[in-house]
């Protein structure tokens, strides 16, 4: 079939059966709303935390505590084994097909296999801590502080994978808001409030490492519980349970590699910088990054939902709902992405004021790396969807190739140029690994994002941020939080005002108005059903 037959017959089924995907719609929606607000929420804590770090410790301490997380996050990565994208497309298949016996074995296989894994891993970082911190870096402080993060790492590992879980269930028993709220909220804020305490007790940067393994352990526990009450026969050791292994590794081994090589072109850009520049460049860098992905929180708000209902669409042959729902979606985290992105483009030494003063010149990284980002929204979910199809081949070629050339652009630049070496080099990286992958699906499914529709969320950003940016010079603010807090909700006024003056699409109105629903039922103001008539 070729891509254009593909995009008509995709038309055409979906028109034929509009409240089916409507249905679809709405599914996403709910999801994506929980999920963005979770995104958004945790992301908020988790700035507030970096914030708080670059406040009390400056950006040499932040430096470090950006290394230890940094490893940490890799390391849990390779402790996954694949198996959030594994676990997510068979708990999700296994489900529609009703089969609780082999949703039981994949999720036991799964959780215990991982948890091994990361104990072994935390174990190795553990003994190797003193060696990292004195040969590699230089840094005698940076060994109690791994040694802190590798306590973490089996923690850590568990939360994430017990979330995965629950997204495997979509939205069956409020799973969906469960793994959210755990990983998204509960984490990030017991972390922050643990910073806060241990700093007035007097602990240095080790002392929020420690924070982070206490909030990671109570998470863990916490998502247990809810995995528990979503899915009782879990324990029940009277409960059917087949394994299936050859099916889980055989689609997770391969996610490994590309699971694994993003967080190494962030942790070579980390430890390049640690090992030729200094420890405050890391902090500043470390700051303008966590800054920058902010552009991408809507991307990852649909991306809990959109997998498992990939995954679901593409067993039962519905390449044209998954088409259309691959568009759609593509475009919604575009515009919001547009939205982060504008704002920072028109206030970046603004927004790296607010960890101090000595951040400011890391506002050229910033712009660097979100406007990756953008491209990245703008593409949307490309890898999930190649995962949840089984082109996982792919999504490890896009990765290690991404990867070489992070690598590359990090070793020739970051000596040169520091920070904002490493930061072209992580938009190098996210940009070609999108290019890659949006590719493949262009060739292998048919699907292209990008549409006419594209153009209103861009003229309504430009005129938008022209009215902003004028503002912004007529205004005597002070730099810093008092001019993102007066310029910030004109530009979102203005933008989203035109937005909805250039005319929204059937299924942009469809979502809008299942979000609506979805805050006044949560608020209480949900309609009430009319009356019988007598």
């Amino acid at each position: 079939m070729s891509q254009g037959d593909g995009n008509q017959s995709q038309e055409s089924h979906v028109g034929s059966d509009k409240k089916q995907y409507d249905a679809y719609v709405n599914q996403v929606a709910r999801g994506a709303g929980v999920s963005t607000l979770g995104q958004g929420v945790g992301r908020l804590l988790n700035y507030a935390t970096q914030v708080a770090l670059a406040r009390m410790y400056g950006p040499a301490q932040l430096g470090i505590y950006a290394l230890g997380v940094t490893t940490v996050w890799l390391t849990n990565v390779v402790a996954q084994f694949g198996m959030d994208n594994g676990v997510i497309r068979y708990v999700a298949s296994y489900r529609a097909e009703d089969d609780a016996a082999r949703v039981r074995g994949t999720i036991l296989l799964a959780l215990w296999s991982t948890l091994a894994l990361s104990m072994v891993i935390a174990c190795s970082l553990f003994l190797s801590a003193g060696f990292l911190a004195e040969r590699v870096f230089g840094e005698p402080l940076l060994g109690p502080a791994f040694r802190m993060f590798s306590v973490s790492l089996p923690l850590f590992t568990l939360l994430n994978m017990v979330a995965y879980v629950l997204g495997g269930f979509q939205t069956s028993g409020g799973a969906h808001r469960y793994g959210t709220s755990v990983r998204q909220i509960w984490q990030p804020l017991a972390n922050l409030v643990l910073v806060v305490i241990f700093y007035a007790l007097g602990a240095q940067v080790v002392g929020a490492a420690a924070a982070y393994a206490i909030s990671m352990g109570a998470s863990a526990v916490l998502a247990l519980y809810y995995l528990r009450r979503v899915f009782p026969a879990l324990l029940d050791r009277k409960a059917p349970a087949k394994f299936e292994p050859r099916a889980l590794f055989g689609a997770s081994a391969p996610m490994v590699v590309s699971n694994v090589m993003p967080y190494i072109s962030t942790w070579t850009a980390v430890t390049v910088l640690g090992a030729l520049a200094t420890t405050t460049d890391v902090g500043i860098y470390n700051a303008a990054a966590r800054t920058g992905t902010l552009s991408a929180l809507v991307l990852f708000g649909f991306s809990g939902i959109f997998s498992p209902m990939a995954s679901a669409l593409y067993k039962k042959d519905s390449l044209a709902h998954l088409g259309h729902l691959y568009k759609d979606v593509s475009r919604w985290a575009f515009t919001g992405s547009l939205a982060i992105f504008l704002l920072t483009v028109l206030l970046p030494e603004d927004i790296m004021a607010v960890f101090g003063k000595e951040f400011t010149p890391g506002w050229t990284a910033l712009i660097t790396i979100a406007a990756a980002q953008l491209f990245s929204s703008s593409v949307g979910l490309t890898a999930r969807l190649l995962a949840m199809t089984g082109h996982q081949k792919v999504v490890v070629v896009a990765t290690v190739g991404s990867t070489v050339v992070g690598v590359a652009v990090t070793i020739a630049l970051v000596p040169a140029y520091g920070f904002q070496g490493a930061a072209a080099a992580t938009a190098a990286a996210v940009v070609s690994s999108n290019l890659i992958t949006l590719l493949s699906v262009r060739r292998f499914m048919g699907y292209w994002p990008y549409d006419r529709r594209y153009l209103r969320p861009l003229a309504a950003g430009i005129l938008a941020v022209s009215g902003a940016y004028a503002a912004k010079l007529a205004l005597p603010l002070p730099n810093g939080i008092p001019t993102i807090l007066a310029i910030t909700p004109a530009f979102l006024a203005g933008f989203f005002a035109l937005l909805f003056a250039f005319g929204l699409s059937p299924s942009d109105r469809q979502l809008l108005n299942t979000l609506r629903a979805a805050v006044q039922r949560k608020t209480g103001h949900a309609q009430p059903p009319d009356e019988p008539r007598s």
